[in-house]
């Protein structure tokens, strides 16, 4: 339980850093991956020193930024929702496909 409270409390605390009246903008696929890789938002898994826990991380921002992208965007139709879900997920891959490539990590698993 202590784990989904702390990442419940990660999404508040950055959602309270957000303005969600202003929709209408679907993410920048470059500029999500590398807030990916920079830790942006902070999440439960970065005080994790497992080696996975950086993947866990990855997945950990991206369920936050689209539940926040649907959220502040919730007046636009479902084709628009579904683009920016699409290039959540694809952020996330590239982010996790860096990671591998660029310090020799191994995501125990299927990258999705």
């Amino acid at each position: 339980m202590q784990g989904k409270d702390a990442f419940i409390r990660a999404y508040y605390e950055f959602r309270e850093t957000l303005d969600l009246n202003r929709g209408g903008v679907l993410p920048d696929l470059d500029k999500v991956v590398w807030y990916m890789l920079m830790g942006i938002p902070p999440v439960p898994a970065d005080q994790d020193p497992s080696e996975e826990a950086e993947f866990v991380a990855i997945d950990q921002r991206i369920a936050i930024l689209k539940a926040l992208f649907v959220e502040s965007n919730s007046t636009q139709p479902d084709d628009f929702l579904d683009q920016g879900l699409r290039r959540y997920d694809e952020a996330a891959k590239m982010a996790k496909l860096l990671l591998q490539e660029e310090f020799g990590t191994s995501f125990p698993g299927k990258l999705t």
